[in-house]
């Protein structure tokens, strides 16, 4: 006798074919269940789909969402923990596609643009560091550190012989607040006005300060705080 096939299967195709047809028409919970079923074959995702977008209401915030979090609702694993993750980097790579080596970073938007598309999803803190040449050109955009959920151990000597390194005559300080408060702690500003200061000893430009907490941000610049 032959074994029935589960009904998501038929499910999936037909949702498939949709998606083919005209991938506008879908709705979110069945745009999702299909990305989900990726992650899990040999599951009915429906459920699930629609359990995320009730808790977080839209894609961008379930994949923001902390992976201690996710792991309350009923039917996440490492599976999609690791998949979800998979697609934070997918996203932080495209929106980066723009920003290839020697492009100009012509405006502030630009920098906040490329601050964004690594940090934006991080739920610890992290330190980059955008280095430019001396036409505002694209010569470097590296992690310089990972911490905890709020504090990120940065050796500014290291930010400045990695700007060396590249013959870079600016650099961008960028880290996150992964709490969702952008504004700069007392620390921070110790650490910028010491950075600053060895960087102008060895003829590097500090251009600027941003700091991310979602899809927030703060200028040091901007602020009138270098």
């Amino acid at each position: 006798m032959k074994k029935e096939q589960p009904h998501y299967i038929g499910h999936r195709k037909r949702l498939k074919q949709r998606i083919d047809k005209d991938p506008s028409q879908l709705h979110d919970y069945e745009l999702l269940e299909l990305v989900l079923g990726y992650a899990l074959p040999r599951k009915d995702t429906k459920p699930l789909a629609k359990a995320l977008l009730e808790r977080y209401g839209n894609f961008k915030e379930i994949l923001a969402a902390k992976p201690k979090d996710l792991e309350t609702v009923d039917g996440i694993g490492p599976g999609i923990i690791i998949f979800l993750k998979v697609w934070r980097e997918f996203w932080s790579r495209t929106e980066q596609a723009d920003f290839i080596l020697k492009s100009v970073l012509s405006s502030p938007e630009k920098v906040v643009t490329l601050a964004k598309s690594r940090l934006r999803f991080k739920d610890i803190e992290e330190f980059w560091t955008i280095m430019v040449d001396n036409k505002n050109r694209l010569v470097g955009f590296e992690k310089m550190s990972k911490g905890t959920v709020d504090q990120a151990p940065v050796f500014p000597r290291e930010i400045i012989t990695r700007a060396l390194e590249l013959r870079a005559s600016g650099i961008i300080l960028v880290h996150n607040h992964p709490g969702g408060d952008p504004g700069p702690s007392l620390q921070d500003r110790e650490l910028t006005s010491k950075i600053k200061r060895i960087a102008v000893e060895m003829g590097i430009r500090v251009l600027d300060h941003i700091i991310i907490a979602e899809d927030n941000h703060f200028s040091f610049q901007e602020y009138g705080y270098l």
